[in-house]
């Protein structure tokens, strides 16, 4: 018997576990691929491909991101417009 047949033999049996681990993430690539392709949405945690909203219904979306962004831009405003204290030096 030849001394590399038993590491010819491991890396078979590693790429083929390799290959069975690969082959669901290659699937969802190719799902979320053909989603973004033909306009829609992926959702990760349901793992389906939804139509993207349009219009109103894309506003009404985005609320979360347009809240933030107000808060965030009135926390700066009472942060930088707010009564300025002068420090003390004894």
């Amino acid at each position: 018997m030849n001394k590399g047949t038993p590491y010819l033999l491991a890396v078979l049996v590693a790429l083929t576990l390799s290959a069975d681990w690969v082959a669901p993430v290659v699937a969802l690539f190719e799902h979320a691929y053909t989603c973004l392709q033909h306009g829609g949405g992926l959702d990760l945690v349901r793992l389906r491909c939804e139509p993207r909203p349009d219009g109103l219904c894309a506003l009404l979306a985005s609320w979360p991101f347009w809240g933030t962004a107000a808060a965030l831009s009135l926390a700066t405003l009472v942060a930088t417009r707010g009564p300025r204290r002068q420090l003390r030096l004894r």
